[in-house]
This record gives C-alpha cells, structure tokens and sequence, in this order.
C-alpha cells in the first residue's frame, strides 16, 4: 500500500511528461503551454493528500522532458523541482479546503516558476530571449488548473470547489 501511494503519482506524472513531449505542431508562441501544463500536475500531485511524489520522480521527470525535447538537460528539470518545493511549503504551511486558495497557491507557483524558467533559458542561452511564450503559457496553466484539479478534488481534501466560497 506505501509502495502504490508513491509509484501512481509517478506513472501518472511520467505518461503526462511523454504526452507533453510529442510534437503537436504548436505555433511558436504557444511552444512552452504543454510542458507548463505538466507544473499543474506537478502541484497537484504533490499537494494532494493519501499519495506522495517523490522529489526523484519529479527530477526524473524532467530529465525525460529535456531528453525528448531535446532541450538542455535539467531545465525542465529544474523547474519541476521549484513547482515541487513550491507546493510542498504549500501543502505543509496550510490546510487546502477551500478551492480559491489552492488556485491562488498555484497562481503563485505559475508566476514564480515562469520566471524562473525564463531566467533560467536567458542565462542558457546568453541573451535576453523572448517572455510572450512564457507568459501565454503560464496564463494558460492558471486559467486551466480548475479543470485539471476538478477531478481531483477529493483527494485533494477541497471541501469546496467554489472559487469564492461563502463563510460561515
């Protein structure tokens, strides 16, 4: 049973990282919104209560990422890891029951990996590049984290799905 509760969020995370990698004939501008995408799951994965994604499994899931977009190895291996280390402060300084504060949470992430990322491929490649792509795609991930995280949400100990959920 502890073995299943770290091996599934790595499949899942591996069959998502091979999903990604496939060439689907993106424009340029949208290059960077499918391997983004994988930073939701990642989130969720880690934040998510009953399973556990091993720091290992998220670096190796970059690594794969890199190795099959041919891009430089450990970029998205790295940021992987900060959207992990990320959502691990999340998940250990706060109780998630409430869905507006999850997707704040993630909002947050998305903002600071994407610059992160960007400074990141800046210093790859010694040269300012261009922010649009990095930008489109983390405005991409954020609008579509509920739909990610919808299915999700009992495991993700949300109580309530609503983005602006009523106190009473």
């Amino acid at each position: 049973m502890r073995l299943t509760r770290k091996i599934l969020p790595s499949l899942v995370l591996l069959v998502a990282v091979v999903i990604a990698a496939v060439p689907w004939a993106l424009p340029e501008t949208a290059s960077f919104i499918l391997p983004l995408l994988l930073i939701i799951l990642v989130f969720i994965l880690t934040v998510q209560r009953g399973f556990e994604l091993p720091s290992l499994s998220v670096f190796a899931g970059g690594l794969v990422m890199d190795i099959l977009t041919a891009g430089p190895l450990g970029y998205w291996a790295a940021i992987f890891l900060l959207t992990h280390t990320l959502a691990r402060l999340y998940r250990d300084r706060s109780a998630p029951r409430e869905f507006g504060g999850l997707w704040v949470a993630f909002a947050g992430t998305a903002i600071a990996v994407s610059v992160a990322g960007w400074a990141l491929a800046s210093l790859y490649f010694v040269r300012i590049i261009d922010w649009q792509p990095m930008v489109i795609a983390s405005a991409t991930a954020i609008f579509l984290f509920p739909i990610i995280a919808w299915p999700m949400r009992h495991s993700l100990g949300l109580t309530n799905m609503a983005i602006f959920a009523r106190r009473r």
